[in-house]
């Protein structure tokens, strides 16, 4: 019988499976895919003959080859750390009234919060976050240092964070 990838594939094809699926931690599907992948192979593969001395070593070989190819690409991808989009649950952004009530209190209470903060507290933080200037953009503007800036956000974010505790 002539030596051709079908009567290798055919030969080896159960337990190529088998040592595969021991390879895989997919299991079956992705031994399938690698056993496919193997036979293309071989297809691809103009002269078989030279490998008529041990034709099992080589169609072991080309697998294995390939299960490191496909085990390298797979951790480098990261795939056992990544959820199916379907299997994820999305709330809901539709504006309900019981969200549209909690945003209007919690933007009152950031308006009382931030009103309540030193006048020059006030300015620096709403440059900072509303007008989005830089630390050294702000010093420069009210002719303080930047260390003066930084001291002063510091200061707006932590009283800020206890005015909005219950939000947050």
């Amino acid at each position: 019988m002539p030596l051709t990838a079908e009567n290798l594939y055919n030969t080896y094809r159960a337990s190529l499976l088998k040592y595969l699926i021991g390879m895989l931690p997919g299991g079956r599907q992705d031994a399938l895919e690698i056993l496919h992948e193997t036979y293309i192979r071989l297809l691809q593969h103009e002269d078989l003959e030279r490998i008529q001395q041990n034709p099992r070593a080589y169609i072991f070989t080309i697998a294995t080859n390939l299960v490191t190819d496909w085990l390298r690409r797979r951790h480098s991808r990261r795939q056992d750390f990544h959820d199916s989009f379907d299997e994820l649950e999305f709330p809901c952004d539709e504006m309900t009234p019981i969200r549209a009530l909690n945003w209007e209190q919690s933007l009152a209470q950031l308006k009382q919060a931030l009103m309540g903060l030193p006048t020059l507290t006030r300015q620096i933080f709403l440059l900072s976050r509303f007008d989005e200037l830089t630390y050294p953009e702000i010093a420069r503007e009210l002719n303080i240092s930047t260390r003066t800036v930084e001291r002063h956000m510091s200061s707006a974010f932590h009283a800020l964070q206890q005015s909005l505790e219950d939000f947050l």
